[in-house]
């Protein structure tokens, strides 16, 4: 195992230049950073139904255990932030944990998951708002264009700060939460034809049994993933230590326990005995929305638009401090390590997110279908977010042991850990067989060849700068200082 004993970082910044703003965000935002991460609305509407096909009206146990798993993650990264909050997130967690080399495996994975996820939505939404003017209105706009449109919007917003942003996300969030909510109680009022109440949460009536439940957690991981997103901002929050933990915490379970009583409602307001029809319908929410709220449906367009912008900002923050952390030290070029000295953002990683996450929607959009976008990109950011969690379970387990022995706890950090590494491998299985039809067979290699990618790109830095690996074990790591969860923030002198 790589040591970092041979360590020696100092107590006070040693960078030069603007820095990341200060104790500016507090629980609440780092909560909201966290929930409009995850993208409930979107979610909702463009991830139940492919959950459907799969568990039928079982959605709620799928969510259910993968909540639970969820939990077992969010332990990991909770663990981490108390311990060794930082702007890196999981490239110092898993660094510090596995080694330079596995852990810049582990942060190319978690690169390609925020930025594939935030861009399938993105890039839907422009197909999805696109088919919408057109059937309703009449009015022709290319999907593209939305979609273009939508990632400028999100550039403009994350490059301007992050208290704007992050007030913006608490405001989307917060108003695609009460819209879905508002939904969901509506279908219980007003059940659909054959329902029965304790249907969704009878597994034998799933449509594949316990295995369509297990198929089902796939796009439920998706669906959940994103909680871990306060993490990076545990330099500009009050008390990371503290705050980024219980926010990480909190996050997860408004979602999971919303995700469980939205896909019951959802499966109540359908009709539980025909979850063929609702998985295969182009939008069964916007039916079910025209059905029972008229002409208020265009609320649900509201919500989902709310949802994919609140994600894209959530995603750009999180992604962009990572970046920002990995340009500090060296791993990648200087370029993504500077700070705007106005906005105290870090505006290069910020442009250069939007660019990457575009170019695969609109490859997918016109070598494939535009309703690709969000399953074919969707996809590929599961199998990197599995590959990402396991890697950090094993990360902690491996730290707490050798750096911080006193504080190693048999259940917390050897047990927990690695339940929900187990409880991944299943889900990661189903992900790849049997094998999908296209375009979505092809969705592991196209995961594969972007890791593969990274790897080369590691030993390329390894033999131009050996070191640059090793400092992202040190750089922008904090160490806390009380129980309150202030810290005091570390550099490594090399840098």
């Amino acid at each position: 195992m790589y040591s970092f004993a041979h360590l020696n970082p100092v107590r006070a910044e040693r960078l030069s230049g603007p820095q990341l703003r200060r104790n500016s965000l507090g629980l609440p935002e780092l909560v909201f950073h966290g929930i409009t991460h995850i993208a409930p609305a979107t979610n909702v509407v463009f991830t139940f139904p492919i959950i459907a096909a799969k568990a039928g009206a079982a959605m709620p146990i799928s969510f259910l255990l993968t909540t639970i798993v969820c939990l077992f993650i969010a332990n990991t990264v909770a663990e981490f932030s108390r311990f060794m909050p930082s702007s890196g997130g999981y490239y110092s967690f898993a660094t510090r944990g596995l080694g330079s080399r596995m852990g810049f495996v582990a942060t190319w994975s978690y690169l390609i998951y925020d930025i594939l996820g935030p861009a399938a939505s993105s890039g839907f939404l422009g197909y999805l708002l696109a088919d919408t003017l057109q059937s309703g209105l009449a009015i022709h706009v290319p999907w593209w264009l939305i979609a273009v449109a939508t990632f400028v919007v999100i550039w403009l917003f994350t490059y301007y700060g992050v208290q704007l942003s992050l007030h913006t996300t608490a405001l989307l969030g917060g108003a695609e939460m009460l819209i879905m909510l508002a939904l969901a109680i509506t279908f219980l009022v007003h059940p659909g034809p054959g329902s029965r109440y304790t249907a969704p949460l009878t597994p034998v009536l799933s449509l594949h049994h316990y295995e369509g439940i297990l198929a089902g957690m796939v796009f439920s991981i998706l669906a959940l993933s994103g909680f871990e997103a306060p993490a990076p901002l545990a330099q500009e929050s009050r008390r990371p230590a503290k705050f980024v933990a219980s926010a990480v915490t909190l996050s997860l379970l408004a979602i999971g326990v919303f995700y469980v009583f939205a896909s019951y409602a959802s499966a109540i307001g359908w009709g539980t005995g025909n979850m063929d029809a609702f998985a295969s319908d182009p939008n069964p929410y916007y039916s079910l929305g025209h059905k029972l709220w008229g002409a208020a449906w265009w609320l649900v367009v509201l919500a989902i638009t709310n949802s994919a912008v609140g994600a894209g900002l959530a995603c750009t923050n999180a992604a962009s401090r990572v970046m920002y952390t990995m340009g500090q030290t060296g791993t990648l070029p200087a370029a993504f390590g500077r700070i705007h000295p106005k906005h105290q953002t870090p505006t290069f990683a910020i442009g250069f997110l939007q660019v990457c996450g575009l170019v695969p929607v609109l490859l997918v959009g016109w070598l494939l279908r535009p309703s690709d976008i969000f399953g074919f990109l969707g996809t590929i950011a599961t199998l990197a977010a599995i590959i990402l969690y396991a890697m950090a379970n094993l990360a902690l387990t491996a730290y707490v042991r050798r750096e911080l022995p006193e504080q190693f706890s048999f259940w917390r950090h050897g047990v927990i850990p690695w339940l929900g590494t187990l409880a991944l491998l299943p889900v990661f299985f189903v992900t790849v067989y049997p094998i999908p039809d296209w375009p979505y067979n092809i969705t592991p290699y196209c995961f594969a060849a972007l890791l593969l990618v990274g790897l080369a790109y590691m030993y390329w830095l390894v033999s131009r700068n050996p070191e640059a690996l090793r400092r992202g074990a040190t750089t922008m790591v904090g160490s806390p200082t009380d129980a309150a969860g202030d810290v005091e923030w570390e550099s490594d002198p090399q840098v």
